[in-house]
């Protein structure tokens, strides 16, 4: 609704405000700010000022929603670390360069049409649709605006509008350029080519104890032991909270006589046809009644039974409430005629099933965790509150586990992907946001916070190991191994380049496949981005780095490589007004626009330059106070 008030503008202009944040780094990485000390702004650019109100509520609306996506408010430090202040200050310093530009530049709306454009917002209709004077001065209320503020904010949106419509209104993109795209969009080609993997490589020979030795001093950083970290975490659960042996035998009796719980209400078998006379209904229904067979009355009426049949259903899926009434108060066979929803109705009812309920004693235990559970919910709130009050007072997770009897697990010297010392991986709730939390840390921190579903984990650093050098007794396999994966590496590549080098002195790919062993294989004609079946997807995009006849060795996981030819080049047709090229030229428009609009406004912030308040953010944003 914010966005709607403080907008409401069309057209290429809604296009611009897509790029506010590229355009934002443009402007605001230059340096050379002056401060200024104006309390009642934040930026001024030019002529034109960026007011505290209108940071301080975009601003607020930004960290709002930032809240309501991590589940918990964002704190000033958090905002700031994530650059908050600073991306709501590029975006309205953004905006009020192109309103300075147009303001320069002698753009306004008559006092007439910006009322009108007012009126015609749809923000402000009432319900019979037009503008509604009450809606508007609600809205105001709610937003924080007084009339003249909200109509001067339009008169600006309305000038950088036309503005921005000045400057990059009806630009296109040349001729060339919409050819230049077609023919790397839809140029097609063929590829013949053959895979080098370690089926053409001699067996690699164990390596002696001085090639190890030497492999392992030359990569030694790769033998380190990670950096490990101890850490213990306890958890505010509604499971760890609930208490069903506390439960009272009342309460628990009252919710298993609570209608349709613990067992299946009673379903019936109903069919129904829709009539368009009301007498025949109560003839058909009549005739049902005594005794006649449903075959013969589905005859009679033309109609067959699955079209009629409704099955075996509880009453809440019969939505008409004429049907239900009638399909649960008739007795086995029987039949009636309603005035249902769509016209007249003939119910019947085929058989009965009565409603069954679980015995009490079987499900006790199930409605005493249940209940439980609900109440532990209600307390979650308060709890995590007082937990956090006796964080902030300094309580370890251990002191914090028996201020308020809940689990506490110590988890002993993992690495960053959480696995411990012998290689194992090691079972973590909320394993990835928990292992991130614990490795930002540092010991000595205050537990912190972390969502789990419905629990909170804190997370507490009890020490950490450093990453440090292993010797080579210890490490002797894992250098085994990769001495061994590195040598299969380089022969691989080995052959691959002495392939590759023989087609591109004018073998060809069939050729030199066989003389390796392999079958060379052709591809079906392929565009950028879609690779044909088999070929890896870095070998189609290496057939388009050279022209017809282009030979490329390209590495496609394993240690396997690929060796190609590009054997057929398909040009496509160009036809400016086709269909499928539209959507190109607007992108290829857009971009020439955003283009100009860049260059323009980086111009001028050089001409009338720009300069902020830092005092007045931090004060808005909450960095000037102690302990954000």
């Amino acid at each position: 609704m914010l966005n709607a008030l403080r907008r409401g503008s069309k057209g290429i202009f809604a296009k611009i405000l897509i790029i506010i944040l590229v355009l934002s780094f443009a402007v605001w990485g230059i340096s050379g700010f002056v401060n200024q000390v104006n309390p009642t702004e934040v930026a001024r650019v030019g002529s034109t000022p960026v007011s505290a109100q209108d940071f301080a509520r975009v601003y607020q609306a930004q960290a709002n929603r930032l809240s309501q996506q991590l589940g918990s408010p964002i704190t000033p430090s958090q905002a700031q670390a994530i650059g908050l202040p600073q991306q709501v200050l590029n975006s309205l310093v953004s905006e009020a360069l192109q309103v300075d530009a147009a303001h320069a530049l002698g753009v306004d709306l008559g006092d007439d049409t910006l009322a009108s454009r007012i009126r015609e917002n749809r923000a402000f209709a009432g319900p019979d649709g037009n503008f509604s004077r009450a809606r508007f001065n609600r809205l105001m209320a709610e937003n924080g605006y007084n009339e003249a503020d909200f109509i001067e904010l339009q008169r600006d949106a309305a000038a950088q509008e036309m503005w921005v419509n000045g400057v990059v209104g009806g630009v296109t993109a040349p001729t060339p350029y919409l050819e230049a795209f077609n023919r790397y969009a839809n140029q097609t080609r063929r590829v013949t080519w053959f895979t080098v993997d370690d089926s053409m490589i001699d067996a690699i020979p164990d390596p002696d104890e001085d090639t190890l030795k030497a492999f392992y001093d030359e990569h030694q950083a790769e033998f380190r032991s990670p950096e490990r970290r101890s850490f213990s975490t306890v958890t505010l659960s509604p499971e760890a909270l609930a208490k069903p042996a506390e439960v009272s035998a009342d309460a628990v009796r009252r919710a298993y006589e609570a209608s349709g719980a613990y067992g299946t209400g009673e379903r019936r078998h109903v069919q129904q046809i829709v009539l368009s006379d009301k007498a025949l209904a109560e003839k058909a229904a009549a005739a049902l009644n005594d005794g006649v067979a449903f075959a013969a009355i589905l005859s009679e009426l033309d109609r067959k039974f699955a079209d009629v049949d409704l099955g075996l259903v509880e009453r809440s899926a019969l939505v008409d409430p004429a049907v239900a009434d009638a399909a649960f108060s008739l007795d086995v066979k029987g039949a009636a005629a309603v005035d249902g929803r769509f016209g007249p109705v003939l119910v019947r009812v085929s058989e009965i099933v009565p409603a069954q309920k679980r015995p009490f004693e079987e499900v006790e235990g199930e409605i005493r965790q249940e209940l439980a559970l609900e109440e532990a919910h209600d307390q979650m709130r308060t709890l995590v509150a007082n937990v956090e009050d006796a964080v902030a007072g300094g309580a370890s997770v251990a002191e914090i586990g028996d201020r308020f009897d809940l689990p506490v697990a110590t988890i002993s010297y993992v690495s960053r992907q959480g696995f411990g010392e012998d290689g194992a991986p090691v079972d973590i709730p909320a394993k990835e946001t928990v292992l991130t939390e614990a490795f930002s840390d540092a010991p000595g921190d205050d537990a912190s916070p972390v969502e789990d579903g419905d629990a909170t984990i804190w997370v507490q650093v009890d020490s950490v190991k450093e990453a440090a050098d292993q010797p080579f007794e210890k490490v002797e396999g894992d250098v085994r191994f990769a001495w061994t994966e590195a040598e299969k590496a380089k022969r691989i590549e080995a052959v691959a380049e002495e392939a590759e080098k023989k087609v591109r002195e004018g073998a060809s790919v069939e050729e030199v496949a066989a003389e390796y062993g392999a079958e060379a294989q052709v591809s079906e004609p392929f565009s950028q981005g879609k690779p044909p079946e088999g070929l890896p997807q870095p070998a189609s995009a290496a057939a388009f780095e050279g022209p017809l006849g282009h030979v490329d060795l390209v590495m496609t996981g394993d240690f396997a490589q690929v060796v190609l030819k590009v054997t057929e080049v398909n040009e496509p047709a160009f036809f400016e007004g086709a269909a499928d090229l539209q959507q190109i030229r607007r992108a290829l428009d857009d971009g020439m626009g955003t283009a100009l609009l860049l260059g323009f406004l980086n111009g001028w912030q050089q001409e009338v330059g720009a300069t902020q308040n830092p005092t007045v953010i931090n004060s808005i944003v909450g960095l000037d106070r102690a302990g954000s």
